[in-house]
């Protein structure tokens, strides 16, 4: 399942992947939320018990996030 733009709170990182479902794949666009944010949501939302892929190889302006737990 790919969903674009499905941004919550603003371009909260850590918002918009807390709602994630498991096994959802979301093409966040670099003009609203940096690869920085989402790699420090990433390790931020790890500590309550979150897990995600995120990668931005071969993307041009976006980063794929997936939640795997």
């Amino acid at each position: 399942m790919i969903t674009q733009n499905n941004l919550v709170a603003k371009f909260s990182a850590t918002a918009t992947m807390r709602c994630m479902k498991v096994g959802e794949l979301n093409m966040i666009p670099t003009r609203d939320i940096k690869l920085g944010a989402i790699k420090k949501a990433k390790d931020r939302l790890k500590k309550f018990g979150f897990e995600f892929y995120v990668s931005e190889a071969g993307l041009v302006n976006e980063t794929k996030v997936i939640r795997l737990k």
